[in-house]
């Protein structure tokens, strides 16, 4: 049994099974079996030629270097050359086109489904009367909004606040506290949200911490009863906006607040 015999044909193998698994990956055909598959003869492959590199030796500098001068063959610069080209396209991700061409190949996957997160918020505990659940959905454009909700009557009197923070949050003018997601937080200003402080007879906040930073829930009660609405003005950056909601108990259980923009909350729900 010839040691070189085996070690040659185990390259051609381990050469074969890389060849289909590395189509299958530039066809984007990553399932496991087949990125394990690849990983595994790949080492075989490193191994034996480690293996073939130290065993001819002799040979492999015979190609590489002339014999009599000792100076380096034309082959071997041409090919050192093209090595050396094609690394620093992959490196600065010049070839990333050809990489990426067997995309086409490729089925399309659906788009995954967004995943809503919603934190709870509650207030007026103490209050007996109407039990209302509201949701707000924020839109991508919206950052570290600071929001009153409040109730109307049915000819748009002030009746009470279901939703009124006792700080704001800001980003930091420190670059490196805002990376780490740190805030400055300072106390809620009445004249922040105008409309709200235009209209409000009670301009105290029921909510100890700042308005939540993403999409909430607020569960709250209102001594209103028949008609009336849920008003809700937010603010984000230099924009404000202000939702309205008509609640009927006759019409409905579930109520939409609508603006004219509707630019800061993608969806607002009240909820009887």
């Amino acid at each position: 049994m010839k040691k070189k015999n085996i070690i040659s044909l185990s390259v051609a193998f381990a050469f074969l099974a890389l060849s289909i698994t590395g189509v299958l990956l530039y066809i984007k055909q990553k399932a496991h079996a087949v990125e394990m598959t690849h990983t595994i003869f790949g080492l075989i492959f490193v191994g034996f030629a480690i293996f073939h590199i130290v065993n001819n030796w002799s040979s492999i500098t015979g190609y590489s270097k002339e014999r009599k001068s000792g100076k380096f063959q034309k082959e071997f610069i041409i090919a050192g050359i093209a090595f050396l080209v094609i690394l620093a396209g992959a490196i600065t991700e010049l070839l990333e086109p050809v990489a990426e061409a067997g995309r086409i190949f490729a089925g399309k996957r659906p788009p995954r489904p967004e995943q809503l997160t919603f934190s709870e918020v509650k207030t007026n505990n103490d209050v007996k009367g109407t039990a209302l659940t509201i949701l707000l959905e924020k839109t991508k454009e919206t950052e570290l909004p600071v929001t009153a909700i409040w109730v109307e009557d049915s000819a748009h009197n002030f009746v009470e606040n279901l939703f009124v923070p006792a700080k704001i949050a800001a980003i930091p003018a420190d670059e490196e506290e805002a990376r780490e997601g740190h805030f400055d937080i300072s106390d809620f200003k009445a004249e922040t949200l105008t409309v709200w402080s235009g209209k409000a007879k009670v301009k105290t906040a029921n909510f100890e911490q700042e308005t939540p930073h993403d999409n909430f829930v607020l569960k709250t009660n209102t001594t209103s009863i028949g008609q009336f609405f849920i008003l809700l003005e937010v603010k984000s950056g230099n924009k404000t906006e202000v939702y309205e909601a008509s609640v009927d108990k006759a019409k409905g259980d579930v109520f939409k607040l609508k603006s004219k923009e509707n630019g800061l909350i993608a969806r607002g729900l009240v909820e009887l």
